[in-house]
């Protein structure tokens, strides 16, 4: 999944974060939503992870290593000079960063990687805090190998992640326990995946062989065979993730027939694929709603530009489809009830970008609030359809969603070189003022139940 390009994206998707102008926050007196349902967590500028619930009183310190540590939260931002690197923060005091993490199915545990560089010696390693009995437990750990990105299976109880391997990506399942033994499921480069029932999973893998051969394939595990039951594509196939819809009983993915790539929906077991849609050509992404019969997807033209050109939403009964949002955008999110679909618009010749939402069933569209994304919020808009299978921006209630970056007030036209550092924002979909949590690089919030 997240692969070399990582670094590449990273550093220029890094100047929306550094063209800023001299910014204001919004503390108006315009009155605030109701804090919506669920829990977040975030990475703090520190480098650290933090959990709190949406009002985003007091958020708790998961890793930090003094007990009942809080993140600080700043009412009065004081603005700061800019570097190269900003609004990234150095590494945590003694060394560890901490990274991308994931709610567990249920809500009740988070994981997350860590990487720690001394002297002589480097540690990258996955975690899983228990959030009712505030532990942590120490999943997988390697002296070589980074931790790239983490799902968890859909019943709880295992968890896959992406090794960054000298020569490629190795997918990795762990059972949930201490000191357990992990099995490597596959590799490749790139390599994309997601989880269906137990013991499946899709796959969409360039091979590290000579031939370098890439396919969409069906992989079923026991607890000691796996063995690929069905090769769905074979050859080029410009799209990322292949996945099962909420209620498990479809499989989507992309195919190529004679130059021609199509959205395909199939059975879960992958039998009777049928064509819904025929694609322009491009790089094409694609996210199941959550009602499981409808998929938003676009296409970006230029695979370097990952800009997408306007977002289509289709009927995957019916095969019909209609235009969402024609602007030019950077990524997409359901909300849980599939009533709207939150998107990133990239104005031209801005420096910035902005949050918009549509109602699906009317069209309307809401600008709700101009950005500057952190560089590891730029990384997740690059894969968000990857991350749509283990992560959400949404609020469970579907009245809000969350990022991390820095919100402006106004349309500065160009950059004068002076920003605060990003902070996680709550967004209510219906106007109201948006709300700080915390100073944040990456955020996200629990999954609807």
């Amino acid at each position: 999944m997240l692969s070399s390009a990582m670094r590449s994206v990273r550093a220029c998707l890094q100047i929306f974060t550094t063209a800023a102008a001299i910014l204001l926050f919004a503390f108006g007196s315009i009155v605030h939503a109701a804090p919506p349902a669920g829990s977040i967590t975030f990475v703090g500028t520190d480098s650290n992870i933090y959990y709190c619930d949406a009002t985003g009183a007091t958020p708790k310190c998961i890793t930090c290593k003094a007990a009942a540590i809080h993140v600080r939260r700043d009412d009065a931002i004081t603005p700061v000079a800019l570097t190269d690197d900003s609004p990234d923060a150095g590494p945590a005091a003694g060394g560890t960063v901490y990274g991308w993490p994931t709610f567990s199915p249920d809500g009740h545990r988070i994981a997350y990687s860590s990487e720690t560089h001394k002297q002589a010696e480097d540690s990258f390693a996955v975690w899983v805090y228990d959030l009712a009995h505030s532990n942590a437990m120490l999943i997988f750990e390697s002296r070589s190998e980074r931790i790239i990105y983490m799902v968890w299976t859909p019943d709880g109880q295992h968890l896959s992640f992406l090794l960054g391997e000298p020569h490629g990506l190795s997918l990795v399942l762990a059972e949930v326990k201490e000191s357990t033994p992990v099995r490597i499921v596959t590799t490749g480069m790139p390599l994309y995946f997601d989880w269906g029932t137990p013991g499946e999973v899709a796959l969409h893998t360039l091979a590290l062989d000579s031939e370098r051969t890439e396919q969409v394939s069906l992989m079923a595990l026991t607890p000691t065979t796996q063995n690929v039951v069905k090769v769905l594509s074979n050859g080029r196939t410009p799209f990322k993730t292949p996945a099962w819809s909420p209620d498990g009983k479809h499989l989507a993915y992309i195919a190529s027939y004679h130059a021609e790539s199509n959205i395909v929906v199939a059975d879960a077991d992958a039998s009777h694929p049928r064509s819904v849609v025929s694609l322009p050509v491009g790089e094409n992404s694609f996210v199941w709603a959550p009602d499981s019969a409808h998929l938003a997807y676009s296409t970006a033209i230029t695979p370097e530009d990952p800009t997408y050109h306007g977002i289509k939403l289709v009927d995957t009964a019916t095969a019909n489809s209609k235009w969402l949002t024609k602007d030019d955008v950077a990524a997409f999110f359901f909300a849980p009830d599939s009533r709207h679909v939150a998107f990133i618009a990239v104005p031209a010749d801005k420096p910035y970008y902005t949050w918009s939402v549509v109602d699906v069933k009317t069209g309307a569209e809401k600008a709700l609030s101009n950005f500057l994304a952190t560089p590891d919020e730029s990384t997740a808009y690059r894969y968000f359809d990857q991350l749509a299978v283990s992560h959400t921006i949404w609020s469970p209630d579907s009245t809000a969603f969350i990022y991390a970056g820095v919100k402006l007030e106004g349309s500065p036209d160009k950059a004068l070189g002076i920003a605060p550092a990003p902070s996680a924002w709550i967004v209510p979909i219906d106007g109201s003022t948006p709300h700080a949590v915390a100073n944040a690089v990456l955020a996200f919030f629990s999954p609807a139940k």
